[in-house]
Order: structure tokens, then C-alpha cells, then sequence
């Protein structure tokens, strides 16, 4: 211990008898200042709008908490556009299997028109037709019962196999010339 604490003293002692040479004294001081104002920052001058605008950002728990909340804001947009996707293409797949029920058999003209001045929400001209909105009505839902009967039965054949030769061999006895389906 004696050794550390008499080492301790040289080196005080050393260091005292060798004291820095002073030319000036006022320019020493003020390298001094200008350093340390160099560290503490920019000096304060007045009021400023900038800071007073966006001060609130030096302060680590706000910034923190707002990047916290985009985050979650980020998170909760993607899974909304996630989800608006899924739909749209439900919806497709929807649009794909009411387009396949479209009437196969053939209109004459006059009837194509009626049904498409029906489907558009414009009203049918009397002037030129004999048909009256009634009847256009019932045919069309007539129509409509007719196809989805016909998409029934061809499904109950296709699922059974015996049904359906049964069905062709009396459509081949039959002319079918005479049966137009």
C-alpha cells in the first residue's frame, strides 16, 4: 500500500512543477467557452416557429408511442385491403357462376328485345308491341323456372348413369327432329 500511495504523490508532485506555459490567459478562456458552447448545442435565439412546431419530437417517449401507433395503423390498413381482396374475389367466383346461367335456347329478335328492355329497366313501347308488360313479366319468369328445372334434371341424369341411357335410348327412338330441347 506504501508503495501505491507514495507512487500516487510522485506523480501529483511531477505534474505540479509542470504547469502549462500561460502566454494569454483571455484567449485560452475564450477557446474554452467556445468549446463547451460547441458541446452543449446550438444557443437559444428567441422565439422560433420551427420549434415551437415540432419540439414535441426531441422528446423519446412520444416518438416512441407514434411509432408504435404507425405500426399498428400500417398493420390494420393491410389486413382491411387483405380482406377487401378475399371479397372481390368471392365475388368474381360469383360472377363466374350466374354468367353460365344465361338461357341457351334461341330468341327470335323481337323477344331477345323485349327481355333486354326488361332486364335494363326501361319500359316496353306499346306502340309496338302487342305484348303487355304482364305477359312479359310471366314469360320471363316462366323462362327462368324452365331453365332452372332443365339444369335440375340434367343434373339428376349425370348422376346416374342408368337413368340417363334410359333417357337417351327413348330420345333416340323418338325423332328428334320433332323434340327440340
Amino acid at each position: 500500500m506504501k508503495n501505491v500511495d507514495e507512487k500516487y504523490r510522485r506523480a501529483i508532485d511531477v505534474l505540479k512543477r509542470s504547469r502549462p506555459v500561460l502566454t494569454d490567459a483571455y484567449d485560452i478562456e475564450g477557446e474554452v467557452i467556445s468549446k463547451i458552447t460547441l458541446l452543449s448545442g446550438k444557443e437559444k435565439v428567441g422565439f422560433s416557429v420551427f420549434d415551437f412546431l415540432f419540439g414535441w419530437t426531441e422528446i423519446v417517449w412520444i416518438r416512441r408511442s407514434l411509432i408504435t401507433v404507425s405500426f399498428v395503423l400500417v398493420a390494420i390498413f393491410v389486413y382491411q385491403q387483405s380482406m377487401i381482396v378475399k371479397q372481390l374475389n368471392w365475388l368474381s367466383t360469383q360472377i363466374g357462376e350466374n354468367q353460365e346461367q344465361q338461357v341457351h335456347s334461341s330468341f327470335s329478335e323481337y323477344s331477345g328485345r323485349l327481355k333486354l328492355l326488361k332486364i335494363s329497366g326501361r319500359g316496353v313501347q306499346q306502340k309496338n308491341s302487342t305484348v303487355s308488360e304482364e305477359q312479359l313479366d310471366m314469360i320471363l319468369k316462366s323462362l327462368d323456372k324452365l331453365q332452372t328445372d332443365y339444369e335440375n334434371l340434367m343434373k339428376i341424369l349425370n348422376e346416374n348413369p342408368e337413368l340417363k341411357e334410359l333417357v337417351d335410348k327413348k330420345l333416340d327412338d323418338i325423332d328428334y327432329k320433332k323434340i327440340k330441347l
